[in-house]
C-alpha cells in the first residue's frame, strides 16, 4: 500500500515539474504554429486541449493532501518538506536529511520518516475521498424497478 503513495507522489512530482501550478489553455496562435495550420479536429475535449490545463485529478489530491500537512503543524511542516525534497526536487539522500534536520548517519530515522510521510498522505487522500464525496444528492425517493411496491 505505502509502494502505491510513493507511486502517486512520483506522479504528483512529474506532473508538478512538467506543468507547475499555473494551469491555462494554449493561445490559438500557438496552436496554429504547433501544427502548421488548424489544429486537427476530434471528439469535444481532445488530449490538445488538456495538454496546458493545469494537474490531474490525483497530482492535485496529493498537491492539497500535502499542503493540509504543511497547515496542520510542526511536524507537518517538516513532513511537507521532505515530500518536496524527496519527489519534487530530487535530493540525495543526505542531502533530504540535511534538508530537514536529522543528524548524518541516521539512515533509519530518515526512513522512519519517509515512512510516516506516506502513511500522513495516504490517510489525507483517504479521508478526501471518503464516503461524502461518493454520494448523489437525490431529491426523490428511489424505488426497485420491476418490482411491485405493496400497498397498505
Amino acid at each position: 500500500m505505502l509502494t502505491d503513495i510513493d507511486q502517486l507522489m512520483r506522479h504528483w512530482a512529474e506532473q508538478r515539474a512538467r506543468l507547475g501550478l499555473a494551469s491555462g489553455l494554449g493561445s490559438q496562435m500557438g496552436s496554429i504554429m504547433e501544427w502548421k495550420g488548424n489544429a486537427p479536429r476530434g471528439t469535444p475535449g481532445t488530449r490538445i486541449l488538456v495538454g496546458g490545463a493545469g494537474l490531474d485529478h490525483i497530482a492535485a489530491e496529493v498537491d492539497a493532501a500535502l499542503a493540509e500537512l504543511d497547515r496542520r503543524d510542526a511536524r507537518g511542516k517538516v513532513l511537507a518538506h521532505l515530500a518536496h525534497c524527496r519527489y519534487l526536487h530530487a535530493l540525495s539522500i543526505r542531502e533530504q536529511m540535511q534538508e530537514v534536520g536529522l543528524a548524518e548517519g541516521a539512515e533509519r530515522t530518515y526512513f522512519n520518516w519517509v515512512k510516516a510521510l506516506h502513511l500522513q498522505v495516504m490517510r489525507i487522500l483517504l479521508v478526501r475521498a471518503g464516503p461524502e464525496r461518493t454520494h448523489t444528492v437525490r431529491r426523490v425517493g428511489m424505488r426497485p424497478t420491476g418490482a411491485k411496491v405493496a400497498s397498505k
